[in-house]
Order: structure tokens, then C-alpha cells, then sequence
């Protein structure tokens, strides 16, 4: 496998965590050294843990934020660089960074700026894409608060009523209409799995297929 980065994306409650394990597995099978970054573990390295923020409609909060970005993934990527394993990672380009981004209301050519950064940053491992793109986000959004059950729909994503989820879907298409405008235009090699029927096992044989 030529690739060293192996980058999970896609809106949340999409199955990246669970192909990152997959993968993960996979690659211990053959006994292929990896590394996989789950998005919730204990002292992400690109997580920010030093500043909350109001609004990137605030040009202070804005570079403070590119800044810290940029940093934080230089850093990571030159940590990984002389490394002989593969890194699995999910969810920090696009739906914590990028996708952050765009709901914060980052100005747009800022964002794509950053976004320009952050891929070229990347391109030191080669990476490869697999990206989850939900055909329908509002069905998606009841179906994984359906298995995550109460404390996950009104505890973490303050959902209470029929209406939250027709608005949850709105919110989230118009994010994932413009982080795959992104992803389309991102010259790597990317799987995109156009999710509607969560058809799990057909998904897993065809990541299999792409990373070979």
C-alpha cells in the first residue's frame, strides 16, 4: 500500500468511525503497522483544547483559528513523516475543520485558503479519501439517532421533535453541498460512497477494493 494517510470523512453519524476500526483491523490482519485516530479519543493531536469560539464572522477568531489549524496539522503530518505505519484518520479535514469552518461562518475564500493548506500539508503522506456523501442527510439524521438512542438525539445534538430533524437536514445539506464541492476538486485518489440504502456490507467490499 503506497499511501500513509488513509482520511475518513463525511457529515456526522455517517459510519466513519466504524470503517476506521474496520480498516484498522484489516491492516493488523495482514500485519500491517497502523495507526487509527478515533475522532472522540483522549488527546486528539489536532483537536484544539485551548479557545472557544463565538463566530468566524469575527476576523480575530477567524486567523486565530487558520493559524492554529495549520499548525497543528504541520506538526502532526512531520510526526508522522519518518514513521513506518499506516495512519487511519476521521473526521478532522472536513467535518471538524472544514465543515467547523463553514458553520462558523468563516469567510469563503479564507476558507478554501485554508483548505488549500491544509491538503497541501497532507500531500507529504500521500493520502487517500474515502467519503461517505449521504443522499439524503435528514433520513440519515433519524436513522443514527434512532440506533444512538435519547441521550445522543436530545443530550448532544439537542433534537426533541420532528421539526429539529427537518431543520437538522436542511443545516447539514447545505454544509455537505459545500465541503463536496471540496472533495470533488481534491486531486487524490477518493472513494466516495453515496450512501442511501446502508448497504454496510456491499460498502465494506468496496473499500477493500480501493485500498486493495
Amino acid at each position: 500500500m503506497k499511501t500513509k494517510l488513509i482520511i475518513i470523512d463525511g457529515i456526522p453519524g455517517s459510519g466513519k468511525s466504524t470503517t476506521g476500526s474496520f480498516i484498522s483491523e484489516r491492516l493488523n490482519e495482514s500485519k500491517i503497522p497502523n495507526r487509527f485516530y478515533h475522532e472522540l479519543e483522549d488527546n486528539h493531536p489536532l483537536r484544539i483544547y485551548d479557545k472557544q469560539f463565538n463566530s468566524f464572522t469575527i476576523l480575530e477568531e477567524a486567523e486565530w483559528f487558520a493559524a492554529k489549524v495549520e499548525q497543528l496539522f504541520s506538526d502532526f503530518i512531520n510526526d508522522k513523516l519518518d514513521r513506518e505505519e499506516i495512519t487511519i484518520m476521521e473526521s478532522y479535514v472536513f467535518q471538524d475543520t472544514i465543515g467547523f469552518a463553514f458553520n462558523m461562518q468563516m469567510e469563503e475564500q479564507r476558507l478554501l485558503d485554508l483548505t488549500k493548506k491544509i491538503q497541501s500539508i497532507l500531500s507529504r503522506l500521500d493520502p487517500v479519501l474515502i467519503y461517505f456523501y449521504q443522499v439524503n442527510v435528514e433520513q440519515n439524521w433519524r436513522w443514527i439517532c434512532e440506533i444512538r438512542g435519547p441521550e445522543f438525539t436530545q443530550g448532544v445534538c439537542g433534537i426533541h421533535t420532528d421539526n429539529d430533524f427537518v431543520e437538522a437536514g436542511k443545516f447539514w445539506t447545505i454544509n455537505q453541498d459545500f465541503v463536496f464541492k471540496i472533495v470533488q476538486e481534491w486531486d487524490i485518489s477518493k472513494l466516495i460512497i453515496r450512501n442511501e440504502n446502508y448497504k454496510w456490507d456491499e460498502y465494506k467490499d468496496r473499500i477493500i477494493d480501493f485500498l486493495g
